[in-house]
């Protein structure tokens, strides 16, 4: 029997956090690119050896967290450790969340909270997907919603801010411009004393092994977790305790507005059905990213409030992207929208500071739940044999945009423009807001006028189209080709080799296009439009000359036969023929 001896094995996988000697760079819109080949990014699956995948990649999450807490703390928002409640890190078991300095969000009239999905996302990272690729550090991460709450509100103030924050990296000069943001920390609930950080359980695989054989660094249930942070459940409701419910942090009279995202869906209404009294009351309004199946909600105030206060922007296979557009209701729906509407002109400031002291308190919408909750007709309550359960959404749903990945709804700006729009409408008549009566555009198939099966209608027909499908490849990949090109550094003679690369890319990717273009028109794959604008931009390929359609000429006898005389002309027989037909005694005309 043969074995490995300790001093025998195989090192275990190790990697450098560096963005450089990993190989990439980081352009000017915050993108991580390949430093040989600019128009590539992050790659998992690096060699075939799991483990080295594995280890590369936490290094280059660990570059990846530290520039968007970077960047977030040039726009005002930095950890801040529980349960000291500290800003600085305490060399002992602790979670940080992201907040602005105590001073700044306390004076804040309306409070946002984001809890994000425990299974893949670090702190203030929306999706790792988005992030790795064109997205960057600010879409990939809460950044850019940053960035838009601000411009959102001072855009008339001051019409310049919303050009300076489009600068890669820009931060505020002033705490007045900083929002009321506080992000919660639901996947980086593993504490570890030798490296005195708090770590998600991918990061904890990664952690360093005896080997590149052992297995993974064990962590325990008591050692390894911080007391009021063990479950995400449990960092929901310690947050809610010790931060958004504590005057020191946020004022009693502000208005505190969720966005709950994926599994942090499932652990905050968990959290509400068993106490929304205690843990709601200060919730004005909840926006729903992506829902997994909740189950069934008990409680019928939370089951009102969510009909009232709550709504759900989620991908969906067959309604509409569009985030402005109710797809689906719950079975039970009822509006009790007062018929007044709110002012609509009537202006939302995300900066505006409180004016509640601390003896007052902030409507509470869980007051007047029960009153909506009169007006809801009963749901049916499953029973051991009957198996009912209501998989209906919980709240009114809007589309997700145009992505088909859960993770990356809320990275885009029309969704969270959506949002803002929602919480702007409920800011504006706190006390009586209702969710209206939406208007669905739902088939409603009959014998007489059957519902016709058809492709899915965010799809052109022309799409199934082969031809087509390869040219808008092709034009894709030349247009990352280009962007990549302009996000290289042009003045370092250390990317000189990866800008001639590109150069030549671009030009082998251009020519490949034209060919495919002309196979798509002698296929009829284009369109009409389409095909006779790029007949209009041909050129001959030997003299440059532009195609144009020829004006139909006189026949004249050409070879036996009669033959347009501008088709001769072009040939350049025109000067022959006239010759030939002197010969004859006979007039070209």
């Amino acid at each position: 029997m043969f074995r490995w001896k300790g001093n025998a094995l195989h090192p275990d996988a190790k990697y450098p956090v560096n963005t450089k000697e990993l190989g990439f760079f980081i352009d000017q819109n915050g993108c991580f690119r390949n430093r040989e080949a600019p128009e590539l990014f992050f790659n998992f699956h690096y060699t075939n050896d799991d483990r080295h995948n594995e280890v590369r990649s936490e290094a280059m999450r660990v570059c990846h967290r530290r520039e968007v807490l970077k960047r977030l703390a040039a726009l005002g928002l930095k950890e801040l450790y529980l349960p000291t409640l500290s800003p600085n890190k305490p060399n002992g078991p602790h979670i940080p969340i992201l907040a602005p300095a105590a001073e700044v969000l306390k004076a804040r009239k309306r409070v946002l909270v984001v809890i994000n999905d425990h299974a893949y996302q670090d702190l203030g990272i929306l999706a790792y997907r988005e992030l790795q690729r064109e997205g960057g550090v600010n879409g990939g991460s809460v950044i850019n919603f940053v960035k838009g709450l601000a411009s959102r509100t001072r855009a008339n103030v001051d019409p310049g801010l919303e050009g300076r924050l489009s600068k890669d990296g820009a931060g505020f000069e002033r705490d007045e411009d900083v929002p009321g943001l506080i992000v919660l920390n639901t996947a980086q609930l593993l504490y570890s004393h030798k490296y005195n950080k708090a770590l998600s359980f991918r990061s904890w695989d990664a952690l360093p092994r005896k080997s590149v054989i052992h297995d993974a660094v064990k962590y325990y249930e008591v050692e390894n977790r911080v007391d009021g942070h063990r479950t995400p459940e449990e960092h929901i409701k310690t947050v809610f305790e010790t931060v958004i419910k504590n005057p020191d942090f946020v004022s009693p009279g502000a208005e505190v507005y969720v966005v709950a995202i994926e599994s942090g869906v499932e652990s905050l209404i968990s959290i509400l059905d068993g106490n929304l009294h205690k843990y709601g009351e200060r919730i004005v309004a909840l926006a729903l990213i992506q829902s997994p199946k909740v189950g069934q909600i008990k409680n019928p105030d939370l089951k009102a409030f969510l009909h009232a206060r709550a709504r759900h922007w989620q991908t969906s296979q067959f309604g509409s992207p569009n985030p402005s557009q109710c797809n689906a209701l719950p079975s039970n729906y009822v509006s009790n929208a007062v018929s007044r509407k709110p002012d609509t002109e009537a202006s939302i400031d995300w900066l505006e500071k409180s004016q509640g002291g601390v003896g007052h308190h902030a409507y509470t919408p869980c007051t007047k739940v029960l009153v909506s909750k009169a007006a809801m007709p009963p749901t049916p309550e499953a029973s051991s044999d009957d198996g009912f359960q209501d998989d209906g959404p919980t709240c009114p749903t809007f589309g997700g945009g145009d992505t088909w990945v859960g993770e990356c709804v809320f990275t885009q700006p029309v969704v969270q423009q959506a949002i803002l729009s929602f919480f702007e409408d409920v800011a504006r008549d706190p006390d009586n807001y209702c969710n209206p009566d939406f208007s669905l555009e739902i088939p409603n198939p009959s014998p007489e006028e059957p519902t016709t099966l058809s492709a899915d209608s965010r799809l052109d027909a022309d799409m199934l189209n082969p031809e087509k499908q390869v040219l808008l490849v092709a034009q894709e990949e030349l247009r990352q080709l280009h962007a990549a090109f302009l996000a290289t550094p042009q003045g370092d003679p250390e990317f000189g080799p990866a800008l001639t690369r590109l150069e030549k890319l671009i030009k082998n990717k251009d020519a490949e296009i034209k060919e495919l273009e002309e196979k798509a028109v002698a296929k009829g794959a284009l369109g009409a439009d389409a095909e006779q604008e790029l007949r209009d931009n041909w050129k001959h390929k030997m003299n440059g000359e532009k195609w144009t359609e020829k004006v139909p000429g006189k026949n004249i006898p050409f070879a036996g036969v009669m033959a347009d005389s501008n088709i001769v002309a072009s040939a350049g027989c025109l000067d022959t023929t006239k010759e030939e037909l002197a010969k004859l005694d006979l007039e070209d005309d």
